[in-house]
């Protein structure tokens, strides 16, 4: 999921294939893309590999068309989540699973998780058996939704940006800004003030429609897909989602509304994703997720 600078199809494919290791039991495993918003609230595509349940396809396929705007209205406002407790979605899974027993299927495993603009991930399997969750794996597997949910949000950054509308010395900055290098430093490499610095990131975050550096790093650095997935690992499931907008520039301020909490318990959960990671702030921890390097050594 960390692998950024993949096209959408090969992006969802690599879902697929990671995914039917895990969660296939000899029903399928299944990858939906959709898009909330405009005259279709929902809006599915699938992969399914040929090992799958004959006609379980069918039925999950006209399902979600059926209950699209159920799905859209449960998971508009959350940036990921499993679905078993949604009220709106009761009935219509109990529906499915009805539907399903003529297939010796028992339960559905579901993981949905979007980014703010509504483009989201559906990945669920077909069971022969009903699922039971321990703690451990409940809280594993919200991790798994809100990590998702961070990588469509950053994946979604980078798809906007235009890297072609940046000058030579805009992309110099932008790349040494990965690296983790102080505006001393980057003056130094290139021979200029602090100020022209200064002027170069500006105009690099404005050309790219971006609101801070660590956004910049975003859309423009590649490569430290393992750094990224290693890091993320060590994240609760709220720091998962709360390390997605510090990376996209959002401030304490913002991410308190977005997510329904306080800012001083946004600045908390900021201290202990700098201190699992590694890193001083959040241009430190920019340039380990994008650029594989800490700087503060901790």
């Amino acid at each position: 999921m960390h692998s950024l600078e993949l096209e959408e199809p090969a992006w969802i494919q690599a879902l697929f294939e990671e995914g039917r290791s895990l969660f296939d039991e000899g029903q399928g495993f299944f990858v939906y893309s959709y898009r909330v918003g405009g005259g279709h609230p929902l809006r599915l595509g699938t992969l399914a590999g040929a090992h799958t349940a004959a006609g379980a396809w069918q039925l999950l396929s006209s399902w979600g068309h059926e209950h699209a705007a159920a799905l859209a209205r449960t998971y508009a406002t959350r940036a990921g989540g499993i679905d078993a407790r949604s009220t709106a979605l009761r009935a219509p899974m109990r529906e499915l699973l009805t539907s399903l027993e003529s297939l010796a299927i028992r339960d559905i495993f579901t993981v949905l998780a979007h980014d703010p603009n509504g483009f989201g991930v559906f990945l669920t399997a077909p069971r022969p058996r009903t699922l039971s969750l321990d703690t451990r794996r409940h809280r594993s597997l919200e991790r798994l939704a809100a990590e998702l949910a961070a990588a469509l949000r950053l994946r979604e950054a980078r798809r906007k940006a235009d890297l072609g509308r940046l000058s030579a010395s805009e992309r110099a900055v932008t790349r040494m800004l990965a690296s983790g290098a102080s505006d001393k430093e980057m003056a130094i490499e290139l021979g200029v003030g602090l100020s022209t610095i200064s002027t170069f990131a500006r105009r690099a975050r404005d050309k790219l429609g971006c609101s801070a550096g660590s956004e910049a790093l975003v859309t423009s650095a590649s490569g430290a897909e393992w750094r990224r997935r290693e890091l993320f690992a060590r994240l609760t499931a709220s720091e998962c989602d709360v390390a997605a907008d510090l990376l996209l520039g959002r401030s304490y301020a913002e991410i308190a509304r977005r997510r329904g909490s306080s800012a001083r318990t946004v600045a908390a959960q900021c201290s202990s994703i700098f201190r699992k990671c590694g890193v001083a702030g959040r241009r430190e921890l920019s340039a380990a997720m994008f650029a594989g390097i800490a700087k503060s050594g901790k």
